[in-house]
C-alpha cells in the first residue's frame, strides 16, 4: 500500500535538495545535448562512457551543476553511479550501479526494461533482492517489507553522490520495525514513484539529439 502524502512529501524534498531538473532546464541547448549524450550512452550501453563523450566545455558546466560525476571509471550520471556502490541493477545484458536506493528503482522505468536490483540493509547488511518490471512497479521483495530510508547527513549539499546518495539506502524489515525516524521511510513503490517522478524529465531528452 502507497500513501499519496509520503510520495508527495518525499518528491518535493528530493527536487528541493536536489534540484536536477531545474537546472537542467536551465541550462543552454548545447550542455542539455551533452547532458542527453552521456545519459543515453549510459541506457544503451550499461557503462560509464569517457569524459571525451562531450565537450569539455560542456563537461565543466555539467560539473558544475552536479549533473555528471567524474571518476576514474568515467562518467557518472544520475540515477547511474560510475563508481561501486553496494546497490546493483541489472537490466538486460547490463549490471549498473545505482547512486542510491530510490536511483536504483527509477533505472527500470528509464531503460524500460525488468530488473533486478541486489543489495544490503544499510544497518544490518542483509542481503535485499527487489525485481521489477519494464515500468519499475515493483514485482517482488526479498524479504518482504523492506523499505527506503532517506536519513538527512548533511544540511549543505555540494555534491549529492556524497553528501545526499549515501543517506537514501534499502533497509530490512527488522531494522524498519526499530528505525527512529519513522517520517524518513518509504515502501518501495512508494520510493519508486519517487524515482519515477524526480527522474521522468530525463525519457525526454532524446528530443535533445534528434
Amino acid at each position: 500500500m502507497t500513501s499519496k502524502n509520503n510520495i508527495f512529501k518525499n518528491v518535493k524534498r528530493l527536487r528541493r535538495e536536489f534540484p536536477l531538473q531545474e537546472r537542467i532546464e536551465a541550462a543552454d541547448t548545447a550542455t542539455c545535448e551533452a547532458y542527453a549524450t552521456v545519459l543515453l550512452a549510459w541506457l544503451q550501453n550499461g557503462s560509464a562512457p569517457q569524459q571525451d563523450i562531450i565537450p569539455a566545455v560542456e563537461l565543466e558546466k555539467l560539473l558544475a551543476i552536479d549533473a555528471v560525476v567524474l571518476t576514474d571509471a568515467g562518467l557518472g550520471c544520475y540515477p547511474f553511479s560510475a563508481s561501486k556502490t553496494g546497490i546493483s541493477v541489472k537490466y538486460d545484458a547490463h549490471t549498473v550501479y545505482a547512486m542510491c536506493a530510490i536511483d536504483a528503482l527509477a533505472i527500470p522505468f528509464l531503460a524500460a526494461s525488468p530488473a533486478t536490483i541486489h543489495t544490503h540493509c544499510s544497518n544490518c547488511e542483509e542481503p535485499i533482492v527487489v525485481r521489477t518490471d519494464e515500468t519499475g512497479q515493483v514485482k517482488e521483495e526479498i524479504p518482504a517489507g523492506a523499505q527506503v530510508e532517506y536519513r538527512q547527513i548533511s544540511v549543505q549539499h555540494s555534491a549529492c553522490c556524497n553528501d545526499l546518495c549515501p543517506g537514501i539506502t534499502f533497509v530490512c524489515p527488522t531494522c524498519v520495525a526499530n528505525a527512529h525516524l519513522k517520517n524518513d521511510l518509504m515502501s518501495l513503490e512508494e520510493a519508486a514513484v519517487v524515482g519515477r517522478a524526480f527522474f521522468h524529465f530525463q525519457s525526454c531528452l532524446d528530443v535533445c539529439l534528434a
